[in-house]
């Protein structure tokens, strides 16, 4: 089969080189093509010399070459509209992603998980949980946090189980192949990517991908509040909704000890719990898990504490919303003078908020 990556990509275990390397190893005739290319690939260029049956075109468009391939496999950062994507479309030749690649092959039930922010903290969450009940022979991590499942399918069986992180251009990917995992989380939907996104309504349709191509076998768990009543409604299969006042996951979370600290990582953990509690972990296992998840790096991380200043690493806060968190829950742990150094890129996002949140003094 002849396969064309589009994407490469710069993370050891990120999807582009994972991919390249799947298929690699499948010994398909392989050709690698990053119109984007920077040194910062370089290493993920020579893993991939050692096998004769891959070839590369790097720094350009190979525009040409897609009416020659059986199968495209887009990276998650590569857009729609790329003039590969086009010419593979025109030509009816198969689009697929790494995630939607992982899907097909994968023995094992999957559980996807997405949202706009919390996603990696939840993910990690429920992953200790499906672990720590010891249902499954194993259970695996994966997704957006940098780890490519593909990078370990061969070595998954059919008494494991698969928890993915998935983005919203991840997603974007499964859409296409029509895709999806059959236990599907959504955390929240929050303004974000519009710099990326025309509006907010396409973000969320990439986000809602995570469940609109299910069976009427698989399960959509989604928040309560009505905002979401309308996604649920798409869902193909059995739909849960997370949160409800009364419900087993937030009884659960209330009467845990959460080292994680803020509202909106309660919510996390309700989200959490409720999609252990709905694949038959024990409530016993899901509180271990929540009474000693102490969180990730890079969110609301405490890093040290010199001459009364605390400092804290919270660079994925990458929204307003996000930071507008981070500053209550420190605020509200009665650390009121909050000093705040900002970076990043524009995402054409409103910071009206955040700046009437700050001018306040507590």
């Amino acid at each position: 089969m002849k396969v064309m990556i589009l994407g490469l990509g710069q993370y050891p275990k990120g999807s582009g080189v994972a991919a390249a390397l799947y298929f690699a190893r499948r010994k398909d005739d392989l050709l690698v093509v990053d119109p984007y290319y920077t040194v910062a690939m370089a290493k993920n260029v020579a893993r991939l010399k050692r096998f004769k049956n891959v070839k590369f075109v790097l720094g350009k468009h190979a525009t040409g070459r897609v009416r020659d391939m059986d199968l495209v496999v887009r990276h998650q950062r590569i857009r729609s509209n790329e003039p590969e994507l086009k010419m593979a479309r025109k030509h009816g030749v198969p689009i697929e992603s790494e995630l939607s690649v992982f899907l097909e092959a994968c023995p094992a039930p999957v559980v996807g998980v997405t949202g706009t922010r919390g996603k990696s903290t939840t993910t990690a969450l429920l992953h200790s949980m499906l672990e720590a009940s010891k249902r499954w022979r194993k259970t695996w991590l994966g997704g957006n946090i940098l780890v490519s499942p593909l990078t370990y399918m061969d070595e998954i069986k059919e008494r494991d189980i698969v928890v993915l992180e998935m983005s919203s251009f991840q997603l974007e990917g499964l859409g296409e192949a029509g895709r999806s995992p059959q236990i599907a989380l959504l955390t929240n939907l929050m303004r974000d990517h519009l710099n990326t996104y025309a509006s907010m309504e396409e973000y969320a349709e990439a986000k809602v991908q995570i469940f609109r191509h299910q069976s009427a076998e698989d399960l959509a768990i989604l928040p309560a509040e009505k905002a979401f009543d309308a996604y649920a409604s798409e869902a193909p299969g059995s739909v849960y909704r997370w949160g409800k006042k009364g419900s087993p996951e937030v009884a659960l979370v209330q009467e845990s000890k959460l080292k994680i600290m803020g509202a909106h990582n309660v919510r996390n953990a309700e989200a959490a719990a409720a999609v252990a509690l709905l694949l038959g972990v024990k409530k016993t296992a899901v509180k271990k898990s929540l009474e000693s998840f102490k969180g990730l790096e890079n969110r609301q991380e405490i890093v040290a504490v010199k001459r009364g200043i605390t400092f804290v690493n919270d660079t994925t806060s990458t929204t307003p919303d996000a930071t507008i968190a981070a500053v209550r829950v420190f605020r509200a742990s009665g650390r009121h003078r909050v000093h705040l150094i900002f970076g990043g890129a524009d995402k054409e996002l409103e910071f009206g908020e955040i700046a009437r949140v700050l001018g306040k003094r507590k």
